[in-house]
């Protein structure tokens, strides 16, 4: 309760903080309302392998009831490739599957090397739970809460049976590509069976772009999935779909003047006529129903987002698995598909005799139809309201952040801090995901960087200058010179830590927070009883809106990830810090007259740009 009163002090004004501190105070008194919660949370930490596991899955994600597409899914864009033919797409994605169906093989074994702490009590072993929820497994829609299918773990010695959905030009196959009979296809099998789908897509006509129902609200998804299923070829097609290893999508290539409404934001490695923030919108979204928003699932944990220009990727489902198990098994399987060079040889072996893939065809009745093309127009409607850019800082990277003795998470954390200030005149909740893996299926927990101190810095930071363009002196008062800067800057640097130590110790109070706000429904004597004030005053509002959005997404390759905001007028801003640069992705609302990525990417710059200049002035 001390450091949630702590946490609204910079984001309230003084006599709102007066007024909740006595709210939080009765709240936490002994023998008070929370302390009966907190017992009741402790019971059941005793029953369960994790007591916040649950109530943290359905608050983030399964309650959720908006679209996922943008508003949870994460794009990844990878390196792009260089393909001449379809043979050359078939053969990379050949062996993307390849590589999946050998990490699958390790996730059936259970025999997947536990990861251990590298730094702050190094050695503590992190749990591995989310690396085996990543292949084969599936969002299902609900009408209030949606569920998840996990694949089981086969028995020992069991032949497993293993295929995958491939979706182009809006048809969806399905290829067998290991079964218990014949085993395990090859290269050269699973890139026939591809090279047989992308010669026949283009020769069909008027496929139902089903897979944008997967992009539409939840509720509305699962009322169409409820009826679809009353058709036995349906019900069949959703089991495939559901159980397979993952979705490959065959794109198109988004034209280049998609988005072109953004003015900022480098090409980066993309040498084609379309830059990287062109890309990153077909990973997050697939560009809209006259693109490829119908060639995803979105409930997929795994959609692999091979265009025929070369541009890949992945969209993935975020329930299932953080970013940093999708990213290390991602970049896995890119790194065996890289290590070959691109053959222009047909398959060699004798493919004759596999059966070709199996289309997916669907008993549709007009009520289906009319809610596929509600479906494709919200969700044009929400893709023409993202405003979303690449941003690649090429001032300095991580290696300069260490040269001042700060951890580059803290660094640019408090760099978003100042952005966010010079741009608004004050700082708002902001949340960054803490991977807590050393618990027992543990995911993540809020690292809040808006504190006292950071404030007290970002305002020293944002004086007026004491001269203007011309030289001439101004008269200003109150200065803080750079000594004082410095000085609020390491008290800054030292809190923000601290904070991101508590929490990767599980020691952050947001979880905590939600568990006894959890509670408190459970143990009520009737469902609609109210909540204690603590979670009904405005200030409990304030500090969960968060208007920036943030999370370290770090690769080995020159790939990064992005997301959408999540709130109507707040900001996502995942970042990659490089060596020499940081990429950021940023996100916001064209409808909010507030937001602005240019005005932010902006903003971050000169903040950057600022921070180095002070800390290398000469002393």
């Amino acid at each position: 309760m001390k450091k949630y009163e702590r946490t609204l002090k910079p984001i309230l004004t003084e006599p709102e903080h007066e007024r909740v501190s006595k709210i939080i105070a009765e709240f936490g008194k002994p023998g008070g309302h929370g302390s009966k919660l907190q017992l009741y949370l402790e019971s059941r930490r005793e029953e369960l392998d994790n007591w916040a596991h649950e109530y943290w899955l359905n608050d983030l994600y399964l309650d959720f009831r908006e679209p996922i597409p943008i508003n949870s899914n994460p794009g990844m864009v990878f390196p792009p490739r260089k393909f001449t033919t379809i043979l050359d797409i078939a053969r990379f994605v050949a062996r993307l599957v390849d590589a999946a169906l050998d990490y699958k093989d390790v996730l059936n074994r259970r025999a997947l090397p536990v990861e251990r702490a590298t730094s702050r009590e190094p050695g503590q072993p992190l749990c591995m739970d989310q690396f085996y929820r990543v292949l084969g497994a599936s969002r299902l829609p609900g009408k209030k809460r949606d569920s998840q299918y996990v694949s089981p773990v086969p028995k020992a010695d069991e032949q497993v049976s293993e295929h995958i959905i491939v979706i182009c030009r809006s048809q969806l196959y399905c290829v067998a590509v290991q079964a218990g009979d014949r085993g395990r296809l090859n290269e050269d099998e699973i890139c026939s069976q591809l090279l047989y789908i992308l010669d026949d897509a283009p020769c069909l006509s008027n496929s139902p772009p089903i897979g944008l129902l997967t992009g539409w609200k939840r509720t509305l998804w699962a009322e169409a999935r409820e009826d679809l299923m009353k058709e036995e070829m349906n019900r069949r097609n959703l089991d495939l779909i559901t159980k397979s290893l993952l979705v490959v999508c065959l794109d198109e290539s988004l034209p280049n003047t998609f988005n072109c409404r953004f003015q900022r934001g480098g090409k980066g490695h993309f040498t084609s006529n379309r830059d990287e923030t062109n890309i990153a919108h077909q990973m997050l979204h697939g560009g809209g129903s006259t693109n490829n928003s119908a060639n995803r699932w979105f409930d997929k944990t795994v959609q692999l987002v091979i265009s025929g220009d070369g541009a890949c990727g992945l969209c993935y489902e975020h329930s299932n698995a953080d970013g940093i198990a999708v990213v290390q098994i991602m970049e896995k399987m890119w790194k065996h598909a890289d290590s070959f060079t691109t053959s222009s040889e047909l398959p060699t072996a004798n493919t004759s005799h596999l059966p070709p893939p199996e289309r997916l065809e669907w008993m549709l009745e007009a009520t289906d139809h009319k809610r596929i093309e509600e479906a494709g127009i919200y969700l044009d409607n929400l893709i023409k309201d993202l405003d979303f850019q690449v941003y690649r800082y090429s001032g300095y990277g991580k290696e300069f952040m260490k040269s001042c003795k700060v951890s580059p998470d803290v660094y640019i954390q408090l760099a978003l801090q100042l952005a966010y200030y010079r741009l608004y005149g004050k700082l708002t909740a902001t949340y960054e995901s803490a991977s807590i893996r050393r618990y027992r299926s543990g995911r993540v927990d809020c690292i809040r960087a808006a504190s006292p101190e950071a404030l007290e810095w970002v305002k020293a930071m944002s004086q007026p200058k004491d001269d203007d363009e011309s030289g001439n002196k101004k008269v200003t008062f109150h200065l803080v010179s750079d000594e004082k800067k410095i000085e609020l800057w390491n008290t800054a640097v030292a809190v923000q830590t601290q904070e991101m130590i508590d929490n990767i110790l599980g020691r952050g109070i947001d979880l905590h927070i939600l568990g006894l706000r959890e509670a408190s429904k459970e143990t009520s004597p009737v469902a609609s009883s109210p909540l204690p004030k603590i979670f009904t005053d405005p200030s409990y509002r304030v500090a969960n809106k968060f208007l920036l959005s943030t999370s370290q997404v770090a690769t080995s390759s020159d790939s990064f990830m992005g997301y959408g905001p999540v709130e109507s007028d707040g900001y996502g801003a995942s970042y990659n810090p490089k060596s020499d640069q940081i990429i950021f992705c940023l996100s916001a609302f064209w409808s909010s007259e507030i937001t602005s990525t240019s005005k932010f990417a902006q903003s971050l710059e000169e903040s950057l740009n600022a921070m180095q200049c002070l800390l290398t002035r000469p002393t």
